[in-house]
């Protein structure tokens, strides 16, 4: 079983006496909606009836009052957090499986599935060994989930497992620089969990940003610098509470807003798509672009999805080749770095990685 825990610091400018009450965790502060169990609040399971039934995994009655009090307010409103759970899924077998990701971080993971083989680990392990069967590779992902939150982190604690190649890391999705630190083992002889230098990257970013307490500018900041630590040829996935266009939608999604505001955990915030590109700045989009969580390649016919389901958008996006646009920290610009990123194996069996395309086989 692999934990680690580090000493996240919060930036300088926000040291543990002056922080803001949304940057500290949740945990068991009974005043507070603590986010990662209401998502899991809105999740359903079949019981041996094949009847649907909620989750019952609260961390206190918080969540499942919050929950109420949202549907209430926003018609089919689980289906936004529901949404970007499954995208995250989605993106996560489709890196794996297509373009030989050998580290999936996904940061601010949040509560696990309540069918245990629907976590997103496992979706992986079945989408590699698909690959596996048509083409004998052995290769497979390291799923490395990252939260800050003690509560998730203990039940997170009960999937880690080194010889199944998942791992916990305790650190702040907020704090890139302490998280990198943690992940890269920085400032150690010993090697961390991901080497930017041999490793095939991908950072999943799944509605954590939504809940940061700042300007979406300052999420930007948080995102750039998350991008300024990875290695070229990385990916990014990020899901972002969503302000539509059609002033119809995004009067609605406003109502949405307030009631997190109001009613969930005190926190969340919309993005345009003009904030959204400013988050992800520097890289190539892949298709289909900045849209809703459920049209990302849905597995099956399309849905007829409630009004809210525009409420968040997600997106696929590569890394190029040094830019002048990203902010310090500097990208990784030394020459044998750049060609070690891709391994020979995973290279010989995918031999689009590392070319930044406009077009992609997309298999999910």
């Amino acid at each position: 079983m692999t934990h680690l825990s580090t000493e996240h610091p919060v930036p300088a400018n926000l040291r543990a006496d002056g922080a803001p009450w949304w940057w500290r965790p949740c945990g068991v502060d009974q005043n507070r909606v603590n986010v990662g169990y209401l998502y899991d609040a809105f999740r359903v399971a079949a019981d041996s009836d094949k009847r649907f039934r909620p989750c019952v995994k609260f961390a206190h009655a918080r969540e499942p009052e919050a929950a109420g009090k949202l549907a209430a307010s926003v018609p089919g409103a689980g289906f936004v957090f529901r949404s970007e759970r499954e995208f995250l899924d989605r993106v996560a077998a489709y890196l794996a499986g297509r373009h030989g990701v050998t580290s999936l971080v996904v940061a601010g993971a949040g509560m696990p599935n309540i069918a245990r083989d629907d976590d997103l680990h496992s979706i992986v392990r079945r989408r590699e060994t698909a690959i596996l069967n048509r083409e004998q590779s052995a290769d497979r992902a390291s799923v490395i989930y990252v939260d800050r939150d003690p509560l998730i982190l203990a039940e997170l604690r009960t999937l880690a497992h080194a010889d199944t190649g998942v791992h916990v890391v305790d650190a702040d999705p907020w704090d890139p620089t302490a998280m990198w630190d943690t992940l890269y083992n920085t400032g150690s002889e010993n090697p961390g969990l991901v080497s930017p230098a041999h490793d095939r990257i991908a950072l999943l970013l799944g509605g954590v940003m939504s809940f940061h307490g700042g300007s979406r500018a300052d999420v930007a900041e948080v995102v750039q610098a998350h991008l300024g630590r990875l290695p070229v040829g990385a990916f990014l996935a990020m899901t972002h509470l969503f302000l539509p266009e059609h002033p119809d939608l995004a009067a609605q999604a406003r109502e949405f807003e307030a009631a997190l505001k109001n009613d969930g955990p005190g926190t969340g915030s919309l993005a345009t798509q003009a904030e959204i590109e400013a988050m992800i700045r520097g890289t190539t989009v892949l298709p289909p672009g900045i849209g809703p969580a459920f049209a990302w390649y849905p597995e099956g016919p399309p849905m007829d999805p409630p009004v809210c389901g525009h409420f968040t958008a997600a997106v696929l996006a590569q890394k190029p080749g040094p830019d002048e646009d990203l902010p310090e920290p500097p990208w990784l610009d030394t020459d044998d770095s750049l060609t070690a990123i891709i391994p020979t194996s995973r290279a010989a069996r995918a031999p689009g990685i590392g070319v930044v395309t406009t077009e992609v086989e997309i298999s999910v």
